[in-house]
């Protein structure tokens, strides 16, 4: 069944008002049903129903969360919610139709759960892994404009209204910029804009300080999903927002943008994206999350499938990646910092995804380490270990040091293994410098943002 949000913003700050003094927030999410509360997936919904207890706040989740119905007495915001079109009244029942979720502090609004090939046209996603993705690894500082590309629900244009002036989210999808402008509302900011359209076109001859971009873009034969499939033949829709965004940079701006690209082999993936990024006037640190040889990666993406329709759906994408001379598939998210010059490094370096937390401190230090290691700075400037570094040494059965790794507790965690009388190099507290540890060494501590300058 298809509906659409209600733009009403007055109603949305109300709405907004009454879940905080409700207590409706993801620590309380995370209270009553555990650490994986706030992302619940459908199939958790009849054992995590039964958890929650039926006061006010069980049945705001209930309601919210896990879209499911409850008794109109029962909640408080009722009218809010039905004038923005999100619950429809039956008999005394609260129906819900969208779902309002806490998420890294604000309310995201968006579409109920998924259900595969019968989602409408313009079905608006929760909170992804890939918002996941792109989120923790975007720069945080403080600037005056900032857009947010292929927007959906909004997520990563209201956590840049935190700390840029104003920020214009775009999207294809008029429904996806009304669930934005409710986001915003419910979160009592004033400074997004929403604008519709492909990409960069709402912008157009506009630069910023922040970019974000986690629109659709998965290599796909298909074009069935708006919010998931690129549209375009292979990884040409990666390769237009890539130099699109840089194109749209200011000078010291940032953009994030998740991507995915071809590669002739697991033993050479990112040949095109270096070729994106060459002559872009922009440093990268470009970060493989996934990585699959072709029918992996079309099994990734039609598991929705029933069991009779996989294997044709198999044979189709793997037709598809083979005509194009794939060999492998990378999807991750690539990082640039626009910056005069006439050399700049792009670093890629593959990263776990269980182990991703908050790198936006990283991505600032990597990204302004590249530039030094692309002017020759490094050699003349004295560095010091961040506070998230630590030693993890190993010991033999006399207690000799045998191995250290320096780890990172931060981001995407890196780990380098050094020799043990390195330590005390790194811990120097006049500082380190190429004399003291060693070009190899202080280029690889930059490359992975393990020091910031002294």
């Amino acid at each position: 069944m298809t509906w659409d949000p209600v733009r009403d913003l007055d109603e949305a700050a109300k709405l907004g008002d009454i879940l905080r003094d409700a207590g409706y927030t993801e620590d309380a999410i995370v209270e009553r049903l555990g650490d994986d509360g706030p992302a619940a997936d459908v199939e958790e919904v009849p054992v995590l129903d039964r958890r929650l207890a039926h006061d006010e706040l069980g049945n705001l989740i209930r309601l919210l969360l896990l879209h499911l119905p409850v008794r109109k007495a029962e909640i408080p915001g009722v009218a809010e919610l039905a004038a923005l079109a999100f619950v429809a009244e039956v008999d005394g029942a609260v129906l819900p139709q969208g779902r309002i979720v806490p998420t890294d502090g604000v309310y995201l609004a968006f579409d109920g759960f998924s259900v595969g090939l019968a989602d409408p046209p313009g079905w608006v996603a929760s909170y992804t892994p890939t918002s996941f993705w792109l989120a923790s690894l975007t720069p945080r500082p403080r600037g005056r404009r900032a857009v947010d590309v292929g927007t959906g629900n909004g997520a990563h244009a209201l956590f840049a209204a935190r700390h840029m002036d104003h920020v214009i989210a775009t999207d294809i999808n008029a429904r996806a910029l009304d669930f934005t402008a409710i986001g915003a509302a419910l979160n009592g900011m004033a400074n997004v804009e929403t604008r519709q359209g492909s990409l960069f076109e709402p912008v157009a001859g506009e630069t910023f300080d922040l970019i974000t971009c986690n629109a659709p873009y998965v290599i796909s034969p298909e074009s069935r999903w708006q919010y998931r499939d690129a549209g375009e033949r292979g990884d040409s829709f990666s390769e237009r927002a890539v130099r699109e965004a840089a194109a749209h940079l200011e000078d010291g701006g940032y953009a994030t943008l998740t991507a995915s690209w071809l590669g002739t082999s697991e033993d050479d993936p990112d040949d095109h994206i270096h070729a994106w990024l060459d002559g872009s006037g922009c440093d990268a640190w470009v970060n493989p999350i996934r990585g699959a040889d072709p029918l992996d990666h079309a099994a990734g993406w039609t598991d929705h499938l029933l069991a009779d329709a996989v294997g044709p759906a198999l044979d189709t994408w793997a037709s598809y990646l083979a005509d194009l001379g794939a060999g492998w598939v990378t999807e991750g998210v690539v990082v640039l910092r626009k910056r005069a010059g006439t050399r700049h490094l792009v670093h890629a370096e593959p990263v776990e995804e269980d182990d991703l937390e908050d790198g936006s401190a990283q991505a600032v230090r990597v990204l302004r380490s590249l530039a030094l290691l692309a002017e020759g700075d490094y050699r003349r400037m004295r560095f010091r270990l961040v506070k998230n570094a630590w030693f993890r040494e190993e010991l033999d059965f006399e207690g000799d040091v045998t191995d250290v790794t320096l780890m990172l507790d931060e981001g995407t965690q890196p780990e380098l293994e050094i020799e043990p009388e390195e330590i005390d190099a790194l811990i120097d507290p006049k500082g380190i410098t190429v004399e003291s540890v060693g070009d190899e060494l202080l280029r690889s501590v930059l490359e992975l943002g393990f020091v910031k300058p002294f």
